[in-house]
């Protein structure tokens, strides 16, 4: 994965607030007249990881002694990955240490992998977002998913209560989730398709994986994989604690359980925009490779129009199509244009199909 929220017009992530961009760019356009331009990467990288938090809750004695940066599983992982760079690219952003322990530990609270409080997410709007997917919601997701709190996440009260009469509490992971299976179901029928095979590129701490086998029993196998080893390490713990059996973390020097003309989807979350333009190429290349049918991206920016880019603004939408990829469904994240405006940080779907 090259997956997060941080990005660079000018080096600083399009989902701060305006009042955070506004500061951080003050700071970045005195602090580049005076200093090359990777030190004030740096400097910005810095500044975004100092706001990161979490709830501090749902963490074992299990977990803790696992999620370590000495854990044998992860210094393995990383010497690997580390020889890869001549494949995937070097990432602006994800760069070694740019996942700190702490991240390990707490990986679904408010850090590089969700933003959650970040992008001035605020509790009235985690409410307005939980009611505008309940009119949509035509697969009973809200109902099936319930948030835990586990590994640091924040959760938000919705004044609502869930099958059993219990308070509900949703959080950014299980409102993004419902949401893109729903766009998945309305442009796919997904929910129908038999044995259906998913390939997750940078798929993070396995949010969306472990969300689509809890509610569609028709997945057969939902593959993860990324680039980044901290990611392979996490979603490997957290999927395996959620028992999601048919949820597969498939590691970057190890893709031999990918078989081409088996998988029918491939989703990539706020990823490829934040990837070295190589890493794309890659990717897309790799799901020609594999004969995947579709292929759901959601870009960090984006104002729905027909050109796909990264965070620097490069436009990658031509790479798609030299590998037989075109856009077939663009929509808003959410159909309401007041909850586009409003809701928890607005994006647009972009659906391309193999020609």
């Amino acid at each position: 994965m090259c997956q997060g929220k941080s990005g660079d017009r000018s080096m600083v992530g399009e989902n701060l607030s305006l009042g955070q961009r506004a500061q951080a760019l003050r700071w970045l356009v005195s602090y580049g007249a005076r200093q090359p331009m990777e030190a004030a990467r740096a400097q910005v990288r810095t500044w975004l990881q100092n706001r990161r938090g979490h709830s501090g809750q749902g963490i074992t004695a299990a977990d803790r002694a696992a999620l370590d940066e000495t854990n044998p599983e992860l210094q393995s992982l990383r010497e690997r990955y580390a020889g890869l760079g001549d494949i995937v690219g070097t990432s602006t952003v994800w760069i070694p240490g740019f996942v700190r322990p702490e991240d390990l530990l707490y990986f679904r609270g408010d850090n590089c992998y969700v933003w959650q409080n970040q992008d001035n997410n605020t509790p009235e709007k985690y409410v307005l977002t939980y009611l505008y997917l309940k009119t949509i919601d035509t697969l009973g997701l809200l109902d099936d998913f319930a948030e835990d709190g586990d590994f640091g996440v924040f959760t938000y009260p919705t004044g609502d209560t869930d099958k059993n009469g219990n308070k509900r509490f949703v959080s950014r992971d299980l409102l993004d989730s419902a949401n893109e299976l729903l766009f998945l179901d309305r442009t796919l029928q997904i929910s129908q398709l038999p044995e259906v095979k998913v390939l997750d590129i940078g798929a993070g701490y396995g949010r969306l994986a472990y969300r689509a086998v809890s509610a569609l029993p028709n997945i057969e196998t939902y593959f993860c994989i990324d680039a980044v080893p901290e990611s392979t390490f996490i979603s490997s713990h957290y999927l395996s604690s959620k028992g999601a059996a048919r949820a597969r973390v498939v590691p970057l020097d190890d893709q031999q359980d990918l078989v081409p003309g088996t998988i029918k989807l491939a989703v990539n979350i706020l990823s490829f925009s934040e990837c070295a333009i190589e890493a794309v190429e890659y990717w897309i290349s790799r799901c020609a490779e594999l004969k995947i049918e579709h292929l759901f991206i959601v870009p960090n920016i984006s104002d729905g129009d027909e050109a796909i880019r990264l965070v620097n603004g490069t436009d990658y939408s031509p790479i798609l199509a030299n590998y037989g990829y075109h856009l077939s469904h663009v929509e808003p994240k959410y159909a309401n244009s007041e909850v586009q405006k409003y809701g928890i940080s607005p994006k647009w779907y972009y659906l391309f199909s193999a020609s």
